[in-house]
């Protein structure tokens, strides 16, 4: 009788102990964020190890106009009628961007850094990614030139107030691009 006690005092205290084994297994271990790869080396005091690869594509952010009227409706003062029509016009650059935009990301994902940890790429490597940043170039190119007509046609419908004030955001988005060192 007292070794069933014992018994099932024991399997009682093991099972009250296996949330408290699960919780410490999911702060990682070896070589995890946090874990004892960095803290627990004592050559590396806490340091991570910073090698950088080869940078991929990069794909510069692009002002859209159109999408700056909608989102700064309010500030703008646009009526529904001119809210609508900037809506539609959207719309339209929207469907015609999206392949470009699709190729762009493509692009993004093929060559995301994935060259060689040391030494130099390959040839191949390098002629495909000159390649890659050519079609950027053109694929950029063609997006501006749909926006741009988009945005004219966006500002024609705003009053001169509106048009003036539409030209300050955009201005301001320009510049808020260019301390991130995004071109335009």
């Amino acid at each position: 009788m007292q070794m069933r006690v014992l018994w099932a005092g024991g399997l009682a205290a093991a099972i009250a102990a296996m949330p408290l084994a699960a919780a410490r297994a999911q702060v990682g271990g070896m070589g995890g964020v946090g874990g004892l790869g960095s803290i627990g080396n004592p050559m590396s005091r806490g340091k991570t190890i910073n090698m950088k690869r080869e940078s991929g594509i990069v794909i510069p952010e692009q002002v859209n106009p159109v999408n700056l009227v909608v989102l700064h409706r309010s500030d703008l003062g646009l009526n529904d009628r001119q809210f609508a029509a900037v809506i539609a016009i959207k719309r339209s650059l929207d469907s015609t961007n999206s392949p470009l935009e699709r190729r762009l990301d493509s692009l993004q994902r093929l060559f995301k850094g994935k060259g060689p940890l040391f030494g130099e790429p390959s040839a191949a490597r390098r002629d495909s990614l000159a390649q890659a940043q050519a079609l950027v170039r053109v694929t950029l190119g063609e997006l501006l030139d749909n926006i741009d007509p988009a945005r004219d046609h966006a500002y024609q419908i705003l009053d001169l107030n509106q048009r003036a004030m539409a030209r300050q955001i955009e201005e301001k988005a320009d510049k808020e691009l260019e301390k991130k060192g995004t071109p335009r």
